[in-house]
């Protein structure tokens, strides 16, 4: 972990969590990098639905989080 320039904390082990939290609309940002992913051309189906699934548990853990 360390202090992103605006002094939040930032856990590296976990970026779609932090990009989703630092996104001043993650709803809309879960569903645009979702929809990137989805859309890549030379990606295994494989490797498509393990990035989603890392967005899915980063856009849940987001919405379990208390509003500032």
């Amino acid at each position: 972990m360390y202090r992103d320039k605006g002094g939040k904390t930032v856990n590296e082990n976990k970026p779609y969590v932090e990009m989703l939290r630092h996104s001043s609309n993650p709803h809309t940002s879960f569903l645009s990098l979702s929809q990137t992913i989805i859309d890549q051309p030379d990606v295994t189906t494989c490797t498509k639905k393990n990035a989603l699934q890392k967005v899915v548990e980063a856009y849940e853990e987001i919405c379990r989080q208390p509003q500032s």
